[in-house]
């Protein structure tokens, strides 16, 4: 295990820890996983909340991306207030449930999302997020030992991300036009999206997003968002 933190610690860039942290939870079977970077003193299922995702379907996605439907998903905070692993089946029954929260969970129910789990992750100063998982199926005894390498990785990813955040002590300057592209893809919208909302090419919004890329020091979107995010360069 120490030498998977090893790898984590001497990674650079917050798109490589969520990849590295991706790849290795595959490997232990997970399906699906989702990890909520918070603002601080903010709820982890605020439209705020950055969110990365891998293996859960488009639908679900656009879904998740109404303020509506994600304000209504009682699950993260739930798991926070519990303090460690909590069951997606647990967390439905943690608390009494207002009419949009069973909403919320029959649609989770339709899309598939029965058996994952979620774990509450814990940085310096009060910047704590959440993160999901899902195997497809119910937690046995036999996943033990994977749920304690897939806790351990995720914090350890965590930590690291809150590491590289607070290393950007000063940020770049972006244009007028930069600015106005990085908070949409702030708000998850698709390059194409962007083109049509900005009446630009999708290949210049490309090329802005490029040179957004290059002066946040980032690799993809969500790292991106989560320098610009901290840098106070755009604001969702």
């Amino acid at each position: 295990m120490q030498r998977y933190f090893g790898q984590i610690e001497a990674l650079d860039d917050i798109g490589e820890v969520l990849m590295y942290s991706r790849n290795m939870c595959n490997s232990k079977g997970i399906l699906r996983q989702s990890y909520h970077f918070t603002p601080i003193f903010d709820e982890p299922n605020s439209m705020n909340t950055v969110v990365y995702s891998d293996g859960f379907s488009s639908e679900w996605l656009e879904l998740y991306d109404q303020s509506d439907f994600r304000l209504s998903d009682p699950i993260p905070a739930r798991t926070m207030e519990y303090g460690r692993l909590l069951t997606w089946k647990e967390a439905m029954a943690y608390a009494p449930n207002s009419p949009e929260n069973e909403a919320y969970f029959a649609a989770m129910r339709e899309h598939g999302l029965e058996h994952g789990f979620g774990i509450p992750l814990y940085g310096p100063r009060g910047r704590n997020s959440y993160a999901s998982f899902d195997f497809g199926r119910a937690i046995s005894a036999d996943d033990n030992a994977s749920l304690g390498m897939i806790r351990s990785l995720s914090q350890a990813g965590h930590q690291r991300i809150c590491v590289l955040i607070d290393e950007a002590t000063s940020g770049p300057e972006l244009s007028e036009r930069e600015t106005e592209v990085m908070g949409w893809i702030a708000r998850g919208k698709s390059m194409s999206t962007i083109a049509t909302i900005l009446e630009l090419s999708p290949d210049t919004v490309k090329t802005y997003a490029k040179r957004i890329y290059a002066k946040l020091g980032a690799s993809d979107r969500v790292g991106a968002t989560v320098k610009a995010l901290k840098l106070g360069l755009v604001h969702a």
